[in-house]
């Protein structure tokens, strides 16, 4: 839930929720947020999350930025370094997608290697996690990525 002043609301059940909960319920409440401020007709969720999260990463790393969080009221460190630091995270974060877009483009071994360490995450997340869980029980071999046979 959000407050007035668009921070969003600490959990009130002291002490009832699992850690999990608490996490998803303010992930809940970025992705509610999110989608007031984009357009996403053609955005998932995971791409506001995402986005969200490379933007959040870069700032974290402006030390200053983080000082003035730290050691001031929400109002005052919005009038120190953070705007700044937020156009600057926005842009570098699309300037380092874009190299690597255009250097997996440009290179079919990178690609390839790319693509080989995508695949070896995938597997072993799977691994982790049983294919129902994101497939369902869906009967068509295509669910699971096999070939039809014939």
């Amino acid at each position: 839930m959000l407050l007035k002043s668009n921070h969003l609301k600490p959990g009130d059940g002291l002490g009832t929720a699992k850690a999990k909960d608490k996490k998803e319920e303010f992930l809940s409440q970025i992705i509610s947020r999110l989608n007031e401020i984009f357009i996403t007709d053609r955005l998932t969720d995971n791409d506001l999350v995402n986005f969200f999260y490379a933007i959040r990463d870069k700032i974290r790393k402006n030390e200053l930025v983080m000082k003035q969080i730290a050691h001031n009221t929400p109002e005052q460190a919005l009038l120190g370094d953070f705007p700044k630091a937020m156009g600057d995270a926005i842009l570098d974060s699309s300037a380092a997608h874009q190299n690597q877009m255009m250097q997996l483009l440009s290179d079919p071994k990178r690609e390839a290697d790319f693509s080989r360490v995508m695949f070896d995450s995938m597997t072993r997340h799977a691994a982790e996690f049983p294919r129902q869980q994101y497939y369902g029980n869906c009967a068509d071999p295509h669910c699971y990525g096999a070939k039809p046979e014939g």
